[in-house]
């Protein structure tokens, strides 16, 4: 993960790991990066097998102000269940997707 941040550094500025806890396949991570524009992506990633994962990335301006939130968690009738993406608003994936995505 150390890695993953220092190469996109020319999109992170910064990041606070929260919570980092691995058991054989099992992982619990938490962390807060700061974007170089000043914005800030909270990352929640639980992996409870193989084939269990849960994850959560909310992106927001310093305000709180949400841009955009990439999640599985159940929402109502959607049609790429569990994976989705909440932009402002509305509802529309992997980290490396999601600083790609930011980064252009």
């Amino acid at each position: 993960m150390l890695k993953f941040l220092s190469k996109y550094s020319d999109v992170i500025s910064s990041y606070k790991i929260s919570r980092f806890e691995h058991f054989g396949q099992l992982l619990r991570f938490r962390a807060e990066l700061i974007l170089t524009d000043d914005t800030i992506l909270y990352i929640r990633e639980t992996i409870l097998s193989i084939s269990i994962r849960k994850y959560s990335y909310h992106w927001q301006d310093r305000q709180g102000k949400l841009i955009m939130r990439w999640d599985n968690a159940p929402d109502w009738d959607v049609e790429t269940f569990p994976h989705h993406l909440h932009v402002g608003g509305e509802m529309l994936l992997n980290l490396l997707l999601i600083v790609l995505w930011i980064r252009y």
